[in-house]
């Protein structure tokens, strides 16, 4: 009998040529929403998502044969992990495939900030010719934080090892086995708030991470802070964050992922922009032709090595 999957955006064609040589008949519907889905799951043996659908427990009771779902990115807190042990359903994700894109735009967004590039170039388009205003900053002269050193946060430690760049590592885990850059080391949180002059988040949403960046939290940081976030919007409670920028708490700030996407700019956010004080990008950090072929790989790896095949 052939198996059934449903994928539900456009992923790199190696995910559907995989799982068709074993034995799937792929469906893929690109537009497909949260509750398209739940209206035909109770078809499918295995389920193919990025961010956009959420899979609940009401979903997953409608899903009498799904055996495997399939999240190419990171991000399991669009998936009810509990509903999904109780039902045996194998839930399988790629985090380490997209590490490398998360850290290379996240070097983007300081080195492209600290040159003064956008602005350079913005003022050369109109005429002007500023040399001294825009004289830049350099990244090995600064204190960088990263909270959270999973396949994200250890990449760009790792990839920050040719800046000479003094890095402060904050994670529960003893993440030492991990790190190659003889610059960083494991710290307190007491004190990356005493010595961090740039801190990149790179943790998984959760309730004990919901609005994790708000005003208490950020007035504890001894010196004003670059502080990017490229994780998960909801660690970011935004509205304080624009009151941390504007209260100089925060220098800058540069956020990839926002609490609801797409974001709908307010007039404040947008004099933020307009101040060089808040840089965004439409949750494109992990977004490139070479991770987008790596995550379907490691998907088609993973799901080989499961017991539901």
């Amino acid at each position: 009998m052939t198996k059934k999957a449903l994928i539900t955006e456009e992923f790199h064609p190696i995910l559907t040529e995989g799982l068709e040589r074993m034995g799937y008949s792929c469906c893929q519907d690109w537009e497909s929403t949260s509750d398209t889905v739940k209206a035909s799951i109770h078809t499918y043996e295995l389920l193919v998502i990025n961010s956009k659908i959420r899979v609940d427990r009401n979903m997953l009771d409608l899903a009498t044969k799904l055996k495997s779902i399939i999240r190419i990115g990171s991000g399991l807190e669009i998936v009810d992990l509990d509903a999904c042990l109780e039902k045996n359903i194998q839930v399988i994700s790629t985090p380490e495939g997209n590490a490398n894109a998360v850290a290379e735009h996240v070097l983007a967004f300081i080195l492209s900030s600290y040159t003064n590039l956008f602005r350079a170039q913005t003022e050369l388009m109109l005429g002007q010719w500023n040399r001294e205003p825009n004289r830049g900053e350099e990244l090995s002269s600064k204190v960088l934080a990263v909270i959270g050193c999973g396949n994200n946060g250890s990449r760009l430690v790792n990839l920050l090892s040719g800046f000479k760049t003094e890095i402060l590592i904050y994670d529960i885990q003893d993440i030492r086995s991990r790190i190659v850059n003889p610059h960083a080391r494991q710290a307190s949180m007491e004190s990356i708030f005493q010595n961090a002059e740039i801190v990149s988040f790179h943790i998984p949403l959760n309730p004990s991470t919901q609005h994790l960046i708000q005003l208490n939290y950020l007035k504890h940081f001894q010196k004003p802070i670059d502080l990017i976030n490229t994780s998960r919007g909801g660690i970011c409670k935004e509205e304080d964050l624009w009151q941390a920028l504007k209260g100089g708490y925060v220098k800058r700030a540069f956020l990839d992922v926002f609490e609801k996407e797409p974001i709908r700019l307010t007039e404040e956010s947008k004099k933020l922009i307009q101040d060089g004080k808040l840089f965004i990008s439409p949750h494109i950090a992990g977004w490139t032709n070479e991770s987008k072929k790596r995550m379907a790989e490691i998907a088609i790896e993973k799901i080989k090595s499961t017991n539901f095949l």
